[in-house]
């Protein structure tokens, strides 16, 4: 029992009952007693059983301060690279002569943690006129749908934030 109690209370499972918590709360209809009382509880339950889902020693480094500047920083230009590719996707397919050259491009993975490969992936695929078919050890496989877009995931932008949030992470 005092072992489940020292793992609740360090402080990535701290960090995540806060946030829950806070969360909890701008969820809450109202503040009474009751409902703060059940979110605490509910909180607490989410971080007891999924904690080894959300923090485990090799990924815990995405959550320091660091790991999470860097993590806005990368949101922050992939909304920037989605508006681009929103811009390039609307123009080829507005066109008259509709321009598409679809096919797959393989691209390198310089990623190490399984976490960093999923937010990377998941980028790709949220950018428009592309699309992760296959995450492996070598790289991926991406679907895009001008050859332009192809060749526009290798040595992106994103690929370098990534990259920096993996560096954050020593």
């Amino acid at each position: 029992m005092m072992k489940l109690i020292r793992q609740i209370l360090k402080k990535q499972n701290l960090f995540l009952f806060i946030l829950l918590f806070l969360f909890w709360m701008v969820l809450t209809p109202s503040y009474k007693p009751q409902s703060m009382i059940a979110g605490f509880v509910v909180c607490g339950g989410v971080v007891i059983f999924c904690r080894d889902l959300f923090f485990n020693d090799e990924e815990t480094s995405l959550y320091t301060l660091k790991g999470i500047l860097n993590f806005f920083v990368f949101v922050r230009i992939l909304l920037v690279e989605i508006i681009k590719a929103n811009i390039d996707v609307a123009r080829v397919v507005l066109s008259p002569s509709l321009p598409i050259t679809p096919g797959f491009v393989k691209v390198r993975n310089y990623l190490k943690k399984d976490m960093n490969k999923v937010i990377y992936a998941n980028a790709i695929t949220l950018t428009p006129g592309t699309l992760t078919v296959d995450v492996n050890e070598e790289g991926y496989v991406i679907h895009a749908l001008t050859k332009e877009a192809g060749e526009g995931v290798e040595n992106s932008n994103l690929e370098k934030y990534a990259m920096k949030l993996e560096e954050g992470e020593k």
